[in-house]
């Protein structure tokens, strides 16, 4: 078992960093900010990116599965986990993609395998459609968009008035609240889980990250792209998903050309820290032997 395994892998001690230049203000001088990640394995590169109100540790048992296969690459995200908290950013779909592909660029990747979850994945995929050559197979877990089944908190931070005053207010039990929806299995919830999630959020820099990213967050921006894509795309959901339904599925249905669907029972929103070795076994699968489309 790796030595940065739970839980300090959610530690700003672990793994490493590197600086990315950021896009700057219109005449402007771009910012740079520092990216922090871990990898482990050898093999093809494979690269996960976690969704609003993460980090690294949500792929904590993923992690080791998946890199006695692959070279694994797991980031914090601009404006979470332990990434810088740039100025210079509206934390838009498409600065949240280039970010993402200027990371792959600082590590002289140009050709990746990718898993993205939630929010994340939103990311991801619009990477993908704007940078298509960089990357082989994407995965994605329960994609989607802000929806009415989230907490109230979440979905009020990211309007531009009422944001403000819900950022200063967004508590641990808050956090707690979000999470309870995001589990199928109620016991993944423990104290320790809590305590990782809250540490990543317990400051003004990134709850004002979080909340820029959810004001601008544009998923029809996403799902629009992808109808001129011709990339294959495994889409995976957890039937008991309670912050992206069930149904949302058929947006993914319609968007992408080629895409194969697959739901997962008995699992949440959060199913890769659920059952991250069934995930890590169909995510092998399908970089082996899928892609065709259906």
């Amino acid at each position: 078992m790796p030595y940065w395994y739970r839980p300090i892998v959610n530690s700003d001690l672990i793994g490493e960093k590197l600086t990315i230049q950021l896009p700057g203000f219109p005449g402007g001088k771009a910012e740079k900010c520092s990216i922090h990640y871990i990898t482990l394995g050898e093999g093809e590169p494979l690269l996960l990116v976690h969704s609003l109100g993460q980090s690294i540790y949500t792929w904590r048992d993923l992690i080791p599965l998946l890199a006695e296969k692959y070279n694994v690459i797991a980031l914090d995200l601009v404006g979470s986990g332990f990434s810088g908290r740039p100025v210079s950013m509206n934390y838009s779909m498409d600065e949240m993609a280039d970010a993402l592909v200027e990371f792959l660029k600082a590590l002289d990747l140009d050709h990746v395998h990718a898993v993205g979850s939630s929010l994340g994945s939103m990311y991801l995929l619009r990477a993908m459609t704007r940078f298509t050559e960089m990357f082989d197979k994407v995965t994605v877990l329960c994609p989607g968009g802000i929806t009415k089944q989230m907490p109230r908190k979440i979905r009020r931070m990211a309007t531009p008035f009422i944001g403000p005053f819900v950022r200063e207010g967004y508590t641990r039990k808050d956090v707690k609240n979000a999470l309870q929806q995001c589990y199928y299995d109620s016991t993944v919830l423990t104290k320790e889980v809590l305590d990782e999630y809250f540490e990543t959020l317990d400051s003004y820099s990134s709850r004002q990250a979080l909340m820029y990213c959810l004001r601008n967050f544009d998923e029809e921006l996403v799902w629009d792209g992808l109808k001129a894509s011709e990339h294959p795309v495994f889409v995976l959901w957890g039937e008991e998903d309670r912050m992206q339904p069930f149904e949302n599925l058929e947006k993914a249905q319609k968007a992408l050309k080629k895409g194969e669907f697959f739901s997962v029972r008995n699992a949440g929103h959060f199913f890769q820290e659920e059952k991250a070795d069934i995930l890590a076994d169909m995510i092998d699968k399908y970089i082996l032997y899928g892609g065709d489309g259906v």
